[in-house]
């Protein structure tokens, strides 16, 4: 998409539509000029209250667009960036049903107002717009497939504030990335073709330097737990290590683990109809990371961070792992399988312990698809996140509250470990039962990271989705990639 921008509502060329805001009550968001006397008829009738996310469409005659819309943005004390997401997101879709193209956007005036800035009110706007001029189409027949927005206009504003623009549009385009690699088959988006993710973006950006590790290197680190899950695959794991130094000077280093089971099956304890069929998703985390360093290169964070993702399929065969079978991890801890389901915290396990050995990281934050029970305990709009770090606990916290990419903290209660014990091994992957699964499986993953400063952030519930919500669309969402990335942001400072 391309963005252009005009201080001068009178020299704006010719569009599809134009967008004019209004707060509630309605009272004009923006000077209309030569535009009041067209927006009054919808106003004098009553058919426009300039409430939230509302949309009037009128047909002027003889001005530069054919289509007009008054769009409300709420009540002018309570105006957010995330309200305003919503309402250009909704402003997106009524475009795309249109099957309109290029469109003029009127920027509210919010220079009186103490609650918003110049750039906040661009990020709102424009990552509504990004986010939701997205479609996963596969459809063939030209009325069902896909149309995009493909110019947009702000109008209202300088050129020169494109330069705020240009990193919220990197940065959807790492969101995309993330919400293609989700979408996308699991017979195209193998281990070996995440190791091609990372390898293309370190050609892509000079700055990011990616090693793969085949099986023959994985079976040579014995990470026992990551070959124990890819036991019954057609396709080899992979182990993938992607760094991007944005601050050489700094020893500062974050490291991100994502999850990267290109199907989850569960295993001998095989998913049932009705929980199986979007097991491609259960890479979430793997793309989540990989779209937060292209986007951290991208924006040219000033941040050291090292992407590392541990990558297989959970398959059915003769030859997959089995419940009861013991696996010496990585760390040299064993591992009593109790339930071959629970397969994300084994490879994360060795994932964690080898990357904090070697890499030494400041601090370390992974993210998985890893429990049902965090969806019971907090639907689709929230992920449940863990963390051995007070800081980096809040510092989270305000960057989903930053992004309403929001989180909610959960408690890593010591007593559950005891349901993690085993006769024979030093852990079970699973405790008994369905109580605290979230829990449990966090208490699993504490024990491979040591003492250095970690969170857990479960996107069971918020990676892919089963209905649109706002500028997220149904399926894979790329949550995660924008609260990363204003974390990033806001530690590099």
């Amino acid at each position: 998409m391309l963005f252009s921008a005009i201080a001068d509502l009178s020299k704006r060329k010719e569009a599809e539509l134009v967008a004019v805001p209004f707060w509630e009550k309605p009272t004009p968001a923006t000077p209309l000029k030569t535009l009041a006397t067209v927006v009054k008829p919808p106003i004098l009738a009553k058919d426009f209250t300039g409430k939230e996310g509302e949309i009037s469409l009128l047909y002027p005659k003889g001005g530069k667009e054919k289509r007009l819309v008054l769009i409300g943005l709420g009540k002018e004390s309570e105006l957010s960036v995330d309200g305003l997401r919503r309402v250009y997101s909704t402003l997106v879709k009524f475009c795309l049903k249109k099957k309109l193209s290029k469109i003029n956007l009127l920027l509210p005036n919010i220079v009186a107002l103490r609650t918003i800035t110049l750039e906040e009110c661009l990020q709102g706007i424009c990552e509504g717009v990004l986010l939701t001029n997205y479609q996963w189409n596969r459809k063939t027949t030209a009325k069902e497939k896909s149309h995009f927005l493909k110019h947009v206009t702000l109008v209202g504003t300088l050129p020169q504030t494109l330069g705020m623009v240009r990193p919220i549009e990197e940065v959807a385009e790492a969101v995309y990335l993330t919400r293609d690699l989700i979408n996308e088959n699991a017979d195209v988006v193998t281990p070996h073709y995440l190791g091609e993710v990372a390898l293309g973006l370190s050609k892509k950006f000079p700055a990011i330097k990616s090693t793969i590790f085949d099986k023959k290197r994985i079976e040579k680190e014995k990470m026992g737990l990551l070959l124990a899950v890819s036991q019954g695959a057609a396709t080899e794991p992979r182990f993938i290590i992607s760094r991007y130094e944005g601050n050489p000077r700094s020893k500062d280093h974050t490291l991100l683990v994502g999850k990267g089971v290109t199907f989850d099956s569960g295993g001998i304890n095989l998913k049932p109809t009705g929980h199986i069929e979007t097991m491609r998703e259960d890479m979430s985390g793997a793309a989540t990371v990989l779209g937060t360093l292209a986007a951290a290169a991208a924006t040219n964070l000033k941040v050291n961070l090292t992407v590392v993702v541990p990558a297989t399929e959970n398959a059915v065969d003769a030859k997959s792992y089995k419940p009861g079978d013991i696996f010496t991890s990585y760390s040299g801890k064993t591992v009593e399988v109790v339930n071959t389901d629970a397969e994300g915290r084994l490879i994360l396990a060795d994932a964690l312990s080898y990357a904090i050995k070697h890499l030494k990281p400041t601090r370390v934050i992974d993210l998985a698809t890893l429990t049902g029970s965090m969806v019971v305990a907090l639907g689709n709009g929230i992920s449940g996140f863990f963390s051995n770090d007070v800081k980096l606990a809040k510092q989270l916290l305000d960057a989903g509250n930053s992004t309403s990419e929001l989180l909610w903290q959960m408690p890593l209660h010591k007593p559950y470990k005891e349901g993690l014990k085993s006769d024979a091994a030093d852990l079970k992957n699973c405790a008994s039962g369905r109580a605290a699964g979230s829990i449990t499986a966090a208490l699993f993953l504490e024990e491979f990271v040591g003492k250095v400063a970690w969170a857990h952030i479960d996107i069971a519930g918020t990676a892919f989705i089963d209905k649109e919500f706002h500028y997220w669309p149904k399926s894979a969402v790329g949550f995660g990639v924008r609260l990363l990335v204003d974390f990033l942001k806001k530690i590099s400072r």
